[in-house]
């Protein structure tokens, strides 16, 4: 059996009430639905935002020794690009919030070129960031499968 304390924990940020930023809830209930080997937080059920991040990665720290994987949607010229990092990232620095960085491993996808504060950045269709959350949750998937085997003791 698998120690639970090994499994990643994925962490989706954004909002469902913005179509440009719910990228990670989206995927966050996809990676729910593939029943990964994973913690999910961030889900369209129960996101992780600006107003209640600081609190969800405390709790996450807290409770879980292993890998974070932060997901979120950015702003950029190549929409639909798609990023993995290591390292983690800063939620909300296209709109000047001063959120902690967060995350080991960093997956990021462009939904938006326009600035949060543009209404436009609102109205980016959801068909668009559906397809998107696919690719990502698919991205993910390799990630934990990935970090499952390498973390096996031999």
């Amino acid at each position: 059996m698998e120690n639970l304390n090994d499994l990643p924990v994925i962490m989706c940020i954004g909002t469902d009430l913005v179509g440009g930023d719910c990228l990670g809830p989206v995927v966050g209930r996809m990676l729910i639905d593939r029943d990964l080997p994973a913690y999910v937080y961030g889900t369209l059920e129960n996101p992780i935002t600006a107003l209640n991040l600081v609190e969800y990665y405390e709790f996450i720290k807290r409770t879980h020794p292993s890998t974070v994987i932060a997901v979120d949607s950015c702003i950029g010229d190549n929409l639909g690009h798609i990023s993995v990092s290591a390292g983690g990232l800063l939620p909300g620095a296209a709109s000047s919030k001063s959120l902690p960085m967060v995350g080991d491993i960093s997956v990021t996808a462009v939904t938006s070129s326009y600035p949060p504060s543009d209404k436009r950045f609102a109205s980016v269709r959801l068909g668009f960031v559906y397809s998107l959350a696919r690719k990502v949750a698919d991205a993910v998937e390799q990630i934990v499968c990935s970090h499952r085997v390498l973390s096996k003791d031999f």
